[in-house]
């Protein structure tokens, strides 16, 4: 089972179960008796407790971004391999070679869709919890007023990061299906290159005496020979004396 599981994963890989970030950790969550630090910590606790959120924060964005910049990658290539493949259609009788193309397209369009399914599904509205100015109107003594502002913002950075996972997996699941679609388009590329080949040579050991013949009606005079000797002493020399130089 392991290896077919394999397989399958080679050809059409798949968000597993476990690799789904569980979101039901309401025992995990913060609360102000639980932080311990001492009173002359607790500023600095606040502070490294916002630089946390502020990067996780900025990891979403960085996600994002990158999603979006994969969407418009994937809708270039998608449009060009269309257009060949539709040049390729009309131009060309209907035969194995162009079936095999069609084939091709359409596995890569498979892909393709995927990859940019996957890309969208990063770019969805998600619940995401932010720090605004009211969570500072805190009425409660220094030490508590600064521990339930950790514990607040703690929480909401742990509940940002399942948010941000979950993008980061779609997004893992996108790149996986677009490094398969560039293989895909790189036996693509071959088979167009091939097909070619076939269509302006169709006749290889026709092509190939054709070439011998042109090679062999080259003639090299005596002069050309003496220059070719001269070029070759001269070089030889020259790589003397750079070694000696060494």
């Amino acid at each position: 089972m392991k290896i077919f599981k394999e397989i399958r994963e080679f050809f059409w890989p798949l968000l597993e179960n476990d690799d789904i970030p569980n979101q039901n950790d309401k025992d995990t969550m913060l609360d102000k008796d639980d932080i311990t630090v001492a009173s002359s910590h607790l500023k600095e606790t606040l502070e490294y407790a916002i630089n946390c959120y502020e990067a996780e924060s900025e990891r979403r964005k960085t996600v994002e971004s990158k999603s979006a910049l994969f969407i418009g990658t994937i809708s270039v290539v998608t449009s060009i391999i269309i257009g060949t493949t539709s040049v390729l259609v009309k131009i060309s009788d209907f035969n194995i070679t162009i079936t095999f193309l069609v084939f091709l397209l359409f596995i890569l369009t498979l892909y393709m869709t995927r990859s940019v399914w996957f890309s969208i599904k990063a770019l969805e509205r998600k619940n995401y919890h932010s720090i605004s100015i009211d969570d500072f109107f805190i009425n409660d003594t220094s030490d508590d007023y600064f521990k339930k502002l950790i514990a607040e913002i703690t929480n909401k950075t742990k509940k940002n990061s399942h948010t941000i996972n979950s993008i980061v997996d779609n997004m893992t699941m996108a790149q996986k299906y677009f490094k398969r679609a560039i293989i895909v388009v790189s036996i693509y590329a071959f088979s167009i290159l091939l097909h070619c080949i076939s269509k302006t040579c169709a006749n290889f050991e026709g092509c190939l005496k054709k070439t011998i013949e042109t090679i062999n009606t080259i003639t090299i005079s005596g002069l050309n020979i003496l220059l070719l000797y001269f070029i070759s002493f001269t070089a030889i020399i020259l790589s003397i004396i750079a070694m000696k130089k060494k």
